[in-house]
């Protein structure tokens, strides 16, 4: 949490001189602030105990009562107690785990959470220095992680010492005193104690790192022969001390304060979350309505064009109707004819095409001339050719799809010689056969052929003077392939 977060609030820390007001920033204040601000409570007490609980394999309920069995046990009689590891941190399975607490019993402390109690302040918490202390050393990416640390904090009314074992808080001391002699030399008795009591080992050499020390203070604690880290200062606020206790906050371990002590403080939460629910109910209501507003006039508008495009079509019609009546035509006749023509002609004749192909074929051959070339649409494309056929033509139903035919009639010039007269039919037959669209249903080349070999040069002259007649069908509507 930073500086600026925090500035809304008001911190009180209570220490063995007296309790101080500050502000957001860690600065002194010259008067206590008003019942309405917040608070956040830090103690910095002689009165701290540090305990470490062995958790067995336990689960729910059975776990969280061992570990009230056990606070009861090592800190008796201690309300203000806290554990550096959340609840997220316990592991889900059975297992066993350890718990590293904090207690503190004060009777200064309890007496200032009373008063604030009563003068109605909104207490956001209550916080050992000392876990403030961890917690900044946490955030510190350029002190050592693993091992054993030893915090040196320089205070006004002396000096709180912290030891980390892997980051963790496993004892904290409180000095009363403010000569940088007398601070370094505790300092090394501190460490001797813990090595006395197998705290730490005695071949351990914990790092001591000064923190907004005095070079008095730096050149006794080097005297002592300690193994010192570079002594750092402040960088977001105007002393150490003040960036320290602004990491206070809902993201600091160890939180003392119970829920009946911040009772103030979680109502206000609750409005100020209420009035916030509130508004964005209300915003998300005002925006539903808008949008439901915007569809109800998109649709008044699609609703009025639809009606001015009917308007439209309806005075259309109504001039159609008019000038259809001024040039006298039969209507019910007219529509037959469209629906006929939309029906019929349009799937079955294609004029264009047919044109084409018989323009391309008297190109090719000039000694022939079209005589007539007729489309119509039938049941059955060809019938009087395919009832000559060897074969019986089929029964069409009465409700089958009319079939397209073509017919043509050629003539070839009457100076050709029989051969020259056999040729250009046979050159006529076979490009007509070779139509891909079109299937030949009366071949005129077979009927030449047969009538050249039955008759004599009589039958032959006849026969020039006549034309040549096809009928072709549609190749998909055809029962075989092409005529042998």
């Amino acid at each position: 949490m930073t500086l600026r977060s925090t500035s809304r609030t008001h911190l009180l820390l209570v220490n063995p001189a007296q309790a101080q007001w500050l502000d957001g920033r860690g600065q002194a204040l010259p008067a206590p602030p008003g019942a309405t601000s917040g608070v956040r409570v830090v103690a910095d007490l002689v009165e701290e105990t540090h305990v470490r609980i062995e958790v067995p394999g336990l689960m729910g309920g059975d776990r969280q009562s061992y570990i009230q069995v056990r606070y009861q046990a090592l800190l008796p009689d201690v309300a203000l107690h806290a554990s550096w590891e959340g609840a997220s941190a316990q592991p889900l399975l059975p297992k066993p785990f350890a718990l590293h607490a904090v207690g503190v019993s004060s009777s200064a402390l309890m007496g200032q959470l009373d008063a604030l109690v009563q003068a109605q302040h909104p207490i956001e918490g209550v916080w050992t220095l000392s876990y403030l202390l961890a917690h900044w050393a946490v955030r510190q990416a350029h002190l050592p992680r693993p091992g054993w640390l030893l915090l040196c904090l320089c205070l006004p009314y002396g000096m709180r010492m912290v030891l980390l074992h892997d980051r963790v808080p496993v004892f904290s001391r409180l000095l009363l005193e403010t000569e940088p002699e007398l601070q370094a030399r505790e300092v090394a008795l501190t460490l001797k104690y813990l090595a006395d009591n197998r705290t730490i080992g005695r071949d351990t050499r914990p790092q001591v790192l000064p923190m907004d020390a005095s070079p008095e203070l730096g050149q006794s604690l080097q005297n002592q022969g300690l193994a010192l880290l570079p002594a750092v200062a402040p960088r977001k606020a105007a002393s150490l001390l003040a960036e320290v206790l602004a990491q206070a906050g809902q993201r600091a371990p160890g939180q003392l304060a119970a829920a009946g002590v911040r009772r103030h403080h979680l109502a206000q939460r609750a409005r100020q979350g209420l009035r916030v629910a509130t508004v964005v109910v209300l915003l998300a209501g005002l925006a539903g309505l808008a949008l439901q507003g915007q569809a109800l006039l998109g649709g008044a508008e699609q609703s009025r064009a639809r009606v001015q495009q009917a308007a439209s079509m309806e005075a259309q019609a109504q001039a159609l109707r008019q000038d259809l009546a001024q040039r006298q035509i039969n209507v019910p006749l007219l529509r037959l004819a469209l629906d006929v023509q939309r029906l019929e002609l349009q799937q079955g004749l294609d004029p264009a095409q047919p044109l084409w192909m018989l323009g391309q074929l008297l190109q090719a051959h000039p000694q022939a001339q079209l005589v007539r070339t007729e489309q119509t649409l039938r049941a059955q494309a060809c019938p009087g050719a395919q009832a000559t056929g060897t074969q019986a033509a089929p029964a069409v139903p009465g409700d089958a799809p009319l079939q397209a035919e073509w017919q043509f009639e050629i003539r070839p010039e009457g100076g050709l010689l029989p051969r020259q007269r056999q040729a250009l039919l046979e050159a006529l037959g076979q490009s007509v056969a070779a139509w891909p669209q079109w299937q030949v249903k009366s071949d005129p080349v077979r009927l030449e052929s047969a009538t050249a070999l039955a008759g004599g040069q009589n039958a032959t002259t006849d026969a020039a003077a006549s034309a040549w007649r096809w009928c072709l069908g549609p190749r998909a509507a055809a029962d075989g392939g092409e005529p042998s």
